[in-house]
């Protein structure tokens, strides 16, 4: 029998359980396209309107733990920018996977 996470992590220090949920939002993708965004003084209308998709849905990303790479790749690219996918093994080898937009996302009216 397992014990779930949210069990483990109830049982830590205060301390502990800050500093986790710091370096959680560090990680965070959709605050580093917010970040890269801002650094090519774009807005978010802007993004949505080049990505075919609402402002709503580029704040949502932004804010999001959990985004799908396709939404990633459209938001890159709404800024002019792509998106490379590093594939990790245990064994340490890499693969490197390119999103072309016009290969990986469904293209919009």
């Amino acid at each position: 029998m397992s014990t779930d996470w949210k069990t483990l992590r109830a049982e830590l220090p205060k301390d502990v359980r800050s500093r986790l949920d710091e370096k959680r939002a560090a990680r965070r993708l959709g605050k580093a396209l917010a970040e890269v965004r801002k650094a090519m003084n774009a807005t978010q209308q802007e993004v949505a309107t080049r990505a075919a998709m609402t402002q709503n849905t580029v704040s949502k990303i932004e804010s999001a733990d959990d985004v799908l790479i396709s939404s990633v790749v459209r938001y890159m690219h709404s800024i002019g920018g792509g998106v490379e996918l590093v594939l990790k093994t245990p064994d340490g080898n890499a693969k490197r996977v390119d999103f072309d937009p016009e290969i990986y996302v469904k293209q919009y009216p």
